[in-house]
């Protein structure tokens, strides 16, 4: 289910999952605590912050569950409605949401990262790259020409961090799954810490952007 601009995400979600995004950020009203969890903001991070809450009523309305506010919880994630997994990812020029009914998936994750090589250490924090299944993906992708595969570990690995947050309960760091990429577009993910579980989701790198987007099945 894609919306307007929901484009960037064809194939990387199933159709259950209603997604909305936007090359540039957009003009809207915000409800007042929304306005109020971003008033210290500087003024980039306010435009990220209102733009990912206006394609979030456009995914919302989509699956039947229209909002007025998404307020912000304690993990600085949105709060979303009861019966609804969602998650929102920006980068430079890219803002995107996805929204599904907890009824069909316990947690959903999508990210977008600019597709050029990680800072020094990066790359290590988020995978054990001494893994040969780790490094024969990234390889794997190389030789068959994709732009900085390095970049779209780490969207896939964001994209499963914020899928388990919501799924499990918890924060287990971006360091907590261990990631496979594969040349077909796919990737598969685990736990390494926290409650099992194993899913495969999709990635893609378009545009100077690399994206990943992945849901965990219904408990």
């Amino acid at each position: 289910m894609q919306l307007q601009g929901g484009t960037d995400w064809v194939g990387l979600l199933p159709a259950s999952v209603a997604a909305a995004a936007a090359d540039h950020d957009l003009s809207g009203p915000l409800a007042d605590e929304e306005r109020a969890a971003i008033a210290r903001a500087v003024p980039a991070r306010r435009a990220e912050f209102r733009t990912g809450r206006l394609l979030a009523r456009r995914a919302l309305t989509a699956i039947g569950t229209p909002v007025t506010a998404l307020p912000v919880g304690r993990s600085g994630a949105p709060r979303w409605p009861e019966g609804v997994v969602g998650t929102i990812t920006h980068c430079p020029g890219l803002r995107a949401c996805a929204v599904a009914r907890r009824d069909d998936h316990a947690g959903i994750g999508i990210d977008a990262t600019p597709a050029r090589p990680l800072p020094p250490g990066v790359l290590r924090r988020i995978a054990d790259v001494t893994d040969d299944r780790v490094a024969w993906g990234l390889t794997a992708l190389r030789r068959t020409g994709v732009e900085s595969p390095d970049s779209v570990l780490l969207a896939a690995t964001e994209a499963v961090v914020k899928a388990r947050s919501a799924a499990h309960d918890g924060w287990f760091g971006i360091d907590g799954a261990h990631v496979e990429l594969r040349p077909d577009g796919t990737f598969t993910a685990s736990a390494r810490r926290g409650p099992a579980f194993a899913a495969t989701g999709r990635w893609a790198v378009d545009r100077g952007t690399a994206r990943a987007g992945i849901v965990l099945a219904a408990r």
